[in-house]
């Protein structure tokens, strides 16, 4: 019987060259790989609702539809935005203070959490059910921050 995956090995199959923060001077390029990772699945998810705004727009212009996807698209597009404009991870982390192996399990948590939630949006988004993104949303924010805050020192954690 085959065993289930931990986190890291799932997170290696679906993102080449992802390393587990495993070398101290990777931590900066797999923190990239993952949130490009996220950034590429909430892109997909714009996409697939612009087309379907595109389509409502041409048959019903005046559709309340339209509005409710707008802001969908504004409120990921905001999300995108702070997870590429926030400092790398690992930023000079080592030379700072050590970082346990307990506190990389959970970033490896809360990357495969974050994957999880953007492929669940684009899924949300191929079948048209985008009054359960508001909740997705709000967790994938609330996981990146979480994820974030263990890059820094446990004094600083706030």
């Amino acid at each position: 019987m085959p065993r289930e995956l931990t986190p890291i090995e799932k997170l290696q199959l679906l993102l080449p060259g992802y390393r587990g923060y495993k070398a101290k001077d990777l931590i900066r390029q797999d923190d990239f790989l993952v949130r490009r990772a996220v950034i590429d699945r909430l892109e997909q998810t714009i996409r697939i609702i612009s087309e379907k705004e595109s389509f409502i727009a041409s048959t019903d212009p005046f559709s309340p539809q339209l509005k409710v996807m707008e802001f969908l698209i504004s409120k990921i597009r905001e999300l995108i935005n702070n997870i590429m404009s926030s400092q790398g991870g690992g930023a000079d982390i080592y030379a700072r203070w050590k970082v346990t192996t307990e506190e990389l399990d959970q970033i490896v948590n809360h990357d495969m959490k974050m994957i999880d939630i953007a492929s669940q949006l684009v899924e949300l988004a191929k079948n048209n059910r985008i009054e359960e993104f508001e909740p997705l949303l709000n967790d994938l924010r609330a996981v990146f921050y979480d994820r974030m805050k263990l890059f820094y020192p446990p004094e600083l954690r706030k």
